[in-house]
This record gives structure tokens, sequence and C-alpha cells, in this order.
């Protein structure tokens, strides 16, 4: 069992147990009023020998020190520290790459950036406690300095390590992501592939198709190339690039195909077996409006 698996099979069993992050402020603020859920499952109660119960699993002194590791990682967020963001996650966590790329693309599009969370609540066990909570984000637009606000719900999955609590992993809404982005379009050019313009392996080898595909994502203005799949409905799958014509304009004016009865997965040759339809997709990491990474998906049909 690796470490991934571990982690997320303790994190199904502490969202059993909620501790209502309130509870940990109050006791925080020397309030005796604590509720009954932190005071039995913050503590594991089992007699010993000697008839005393063992050590407290995690209190809630330790879930403060939960909060106040995301609470870092927020505020790091807020003023653009990339450095002490690094230092907050996890650098195995699975999309660590795409957080850090959202945040300094929020660095550059948005100003004043301030996070609320609310209803937090706080699940601790010995090396790995869960945050649940929702959010708003309030910034203003650097191009026009107009208003924004954002709205979410978030699940952070922390993990005690040599240096403190780090973020491990995360679900739901992106809190971090890049908000200003936009959302890329597909084009292909014709609509319908006529079967007549892909040559037979009878004729030939494989040849170019004049078929012209674009993507537009202005977030990757920097970019020279990027990847589509293609992919048919025989089940071939190919990756294709397109270049840069303009800054976020990418294209390419045709494609390798041949019509036979074979194909093989990943040689660069789109290989059909007759009519059928042509899928192109192309993830767009930073689509904007708090939305997740998206599979945007043409399909064009060959006839």
């Amino acid at each position: 069992m690796n470490k991934k698996t571990t982690i997320s099979i303790i994190m199904l069993a502490l969202l059993s147990m909620t501790i209502p992050y309130h509870a940990v402020q109050a006791a925080e603020q020397g309030n005796a009023a604590v509720s009954p859920a932190v005071s039995t499952s913050d503590t594991k109660s089992s007699a010993t020998g000697d008839g005393t119960s063992s050590e407290p699993v995690a209190g809630l002194e330790e879930g403060k020190k939960v909060q106040e590791a995301l609470d870092r990682l927020i505020h790091a967020y807020e003023t653009g520290n990339i450095s002490l963001i690094q230092s907050s996650i996890d650098p195995t966590m699975m999309g660590y790459q795409r957080l850090l790329d959202g945040v300094r693309q929020d660095t550059i599009s948005l100003r004043q950036i301030r996070v609320e969370l609310l209803n937090t609540q706080v699940v601790v066990g010995p090396d790995v406690a869960v945050i649940q909570t929702d959010w708003e984000k309030r910034f203003l637009s650097a191009s026009n300095l107009s208003p924004g606000l954002f709205r979410g719900h978030s699940i952070f999955l922390m993990h005690r390590g040599e240096s403190g609590w780090q973020v491990a992993g995360f679900s739901g809404d992106n809190l971090f992501a890049g908000q200003g982005g936009t959302l890329a379009q597909i084009n292909v050019v014709p609509s319908v592939i006529p079967l007549a313009l892909i040559p037979s392996i009878l004729a030939g080898p494989p040849g170019p198709v004049p078929v012209r595909v674009e993507v537009i994502d202005p977030d990757l203005a920097n970019r020279t190339s990027l990847t589509v799949q293609v992919s048919t409905g025989f089940g071939d799958r190919e990756s294709v690039v397109l270049t840069a014509t303009t800054p976020g304009d990418f294209v390419t004016n045709t494609l390798s195909m041949v019509n036979q009865s074979t194909f093989a997965v990943g040689n660069g040759v789109i290989e059909i077996q007759g009519a059928t339809t042509l899928y192109i997709r192309y993830l767009d990491n930073n689509p904007g409006n708090n939305r997740p990474p998206s599979m945007l998906t043409r399909a064009v049909p060959i006839r």
C-alpha cells in the first residue's frame, strides 16, 4: 500500500468524525462550552493494564496548529509569497505544479486578494487532519480595478511531517486556481471530413489531409505550441502538436491520416477503417470563473 493510498483511507476515516472548528476557537479563547463531539473524538480513551487511560490521539491544541498551517498558506496566497506557499505544501501532492501555476497567474491578474473561511470544520488524527470549509475570495482585477467575488467549498487533507503540518491534497473548488482564466475554444475546418480526402493504404503511404485544427487559449499567450489528443471511433489515439500563429492562437493545417484495416495507437498517424468520427480533445487547465480544469472536445464526422 503506497503513501497516497494510505492517506486516502485515513481521510475517509477522519471524515466520519467531524469536529467543528468553532469548538477549537472556543477552547482557545478559554470558553468552557466545548462541544461534546470534540471531547469524545479528540481523545482515544482505552484502559491500560494499570487502569489508566491512554494518551490523547489529537487535542484541541493540535487542531489549532492545523488551522494555523492552512491560514499561513492562504495568507501567502493573498500576498503572492510563492516560497512560503511551497513550504506549506507537500511537493508530492497531486496537482502541486498546477496549484503554483494558478497562484502565479492570480498574482499577475488580481490585486488586493482577500480570502475569508466560513463554516470551517477540522478533523484531527495523529498525523493526518482534514479541514472542510466554505470560502469567499474578493479581489480587484488588475486590468481595470473592477471588484470580483468567488465562492466555493473545499476539503483540505493535511499531513504532519518533520517541519509541521502541510497540505497533502485537496478536493472541491480550487481556491488557488487562476480564477482570471478564459475558457479555450476548439475550431475544426471542415466540420465534416469527406472520406474521399483520406488516402487508402492501397494507394500509397499515409498522407497529409487538409484539416485545420485550431485552439484559441488566451491564457497561453506566452507559449509557442500546445498538444491536442485526436482519437477515432475505431479506437486510434494520437497526439498532435499545434503551433502558435499569434499569441494564444494555435493551429495545424493538416493531419496525417490513412484509411486501412488496422491501427496502432501512438504512431503519429490517424488510422481509420471507413466512415467514423474524429474526436479532438484539449485540456484547459485554467478555464476561469472558479471552474476546475476542463476537457474540451470537438466531434467531427468522417463520411
